[in-house]
């Protein structure tokens, strides 16, 4: 409260300097944009306490104890050209779905766990999976339809020792849905593979949908009605 006290003196007192230049100054345009200044410098650091808030959050009440990983993980894709997006805590965790287990990705014979988190700058236009192991980078997508049960891996299929993954890609309002393959290429999930469904038809199960053909060679069945529109696609990379 003592804060926010001190934050409305701040800008009545800028505002009541602008008034009074204003009379005495042309420049008065100068004037006015330094006040904006300051305002917009108070928003920046009230949303930037409120940011580390909501990681401290999910670090502490959502992954529990993992805070200074959450900070540091966020923080790497963060920008500070971008803007900040801060959260009222019950929408982080209403929109918090909890981890999944997808097995073993990069050959070191541990599970390797995935969750999904929301934007928080203005950059971003959607969802990103996180991974607990900060050596896979984090999979950011342009959709605000990202679940960790939508994303699985699909195999070494390159026979790189590193197991590429698929995901269910949904735009959130359409019958039409995808799967998305990617492989990890130079620290960085590269599209590999594309393919469209129709959600009329779920069967077989996504992890059934994606299957290596030879090395760096697989297929993903594409399902847009019940008999005509079904096939398998090739792809190479």
């Amino acid at each position: 409260m003592k804060q926010l006290v001190i934050v409305q003196k701040i800008i009545r007192t800028t505002l009541i300097l602008s008034l009074f230049f204003s009379c005495k100054n042309p420049s008065i345009d100068n004037t006015q944009n330094q006040s904006t200044t300051i305002v917009q410098k108070i928003n920046k650091d009230s949303l930037v306490s409120k940011l580390n808030d909501n990681l401290q959050f999910i670090g502490d009440s959502l992954l529990n104890d993992k805070t200074l990983f959450i900070k540091d993980l966020v923080n790497k894709y963060q920008h500070d050209t971008c803007g900040f997006i801060a959260y009222e805590d019950s929408m982080l965790k209403t929109g918090f779905e909890g981890v999944n287990i997808i097995g073993d990705i990069i050959g070191n014979k541990r599970n390797d766990t995935v969750f999904v988190l929301p934007t928080f700058n203005y950059c971003d236009d959607g969802d990103s999976y996180y991974f607990f192991d900060t050596s896979l980078p984090r999979l950011y997508t342009d959709s605000y339809c990202c679940h960790p049960d939508n994303l699985f891996p699909i195999g070494d299929i390159d026979e790189d020792g590193i197991s590429e993954i698929c995901i269910f890609y949904s735009s959130c309002a359409s019958r039409f849905k995808s799967l998305i393959a990617y492989s990890l290429k130079k620290k960085t999930w590269k599209e590999i593979g594309r393919c469209t469904f129709d959600i009329n038809f779920m069967e077989p199960d996504k992890e059934k949908r994606v299957r290596k053909r030879d090395k760096g060679k697989f297929e993903m069945l594409e399902i847009v009605d019940e008999e005509e529109n079904k096939k398998w696609i090739q792809f190479s990379f």
